[in-house]
């Protein structure tokens, strides 16, 4: 029984330092904390403060909660059912022409029009051996191009259209 008195006592002076240190530091923190306490306090009144004013609603609190609550049920039992169906008649795979393109045939076009030459610089290209080639096709339109503009009285004209001039009121 001596040795158990011992421990204790042992115990006792090891804890008793902590103890009023830790309770030193608890009375700060209250005294510290005191002001947000006090704030905490009236915000919880507040809030109390407007549910008791709604509380003469309590039917519709009652009804809006069971509404929500067969929404969910209804809403979750649908979405498990409509899978389990949809697996079972194996409805959810599709040939693979109806799945739409996937990412690795994206790539692979995108990298195919990345390689293709541009139109456009192909088009100039056709143009510029033309150019280059057809001498004589040139000439033919020049030759053209200036007895259209000769005929007629009067020299080379314009072709212009022109507009007539209203002479109603406006209506």
């Amino acid at each position: 029984m001596d040795y158990l008195f011992a421990a204790w006592t042992v115990i006792y002076f090891i804890a008793y330092p902590i103890f009023y240190i830790l309770k030193f530091i608890l009375f700060l923190s209250a005294i510290i904390t005191a002001p947000l306490l006090h704030l905490g306090h009236y915000c919880l009144y507040a809030c109390w403060y407007v549910l008791r004013g709604l509380g003469k609603f309590e039917t519709l609190y009652i009804f809006f909660g069971i509404a929500m609550l067969v929404g969910l049920v209804t809403g979750t039992s649908l979405h498990y059912v409509s899978g389990f169906i949809t697996s079972i008649l194996d409805l959810d795979s599709l040939p693979e022409e109806q799945r739409g393109r996937t990412l690795a045939s994206y790539r692979a076009e995108k990298q195919e029009r990345r390689d293709a030459k541009d139109p456009i610089m192909e088009l100039r290209q056709k143009d510029e051996s033309l150019q280059g080639n057809d001498l004589r096709l040139r000439e033919d339109y020049m030759n053209w191009s200036l007895s259209k503009q000769g005929r007629g009285r009067g020299g080379p004209r314009f072709n212009t259209i022109l507009e007539e001039e209203d002479t109603s009121d406006g209506f």
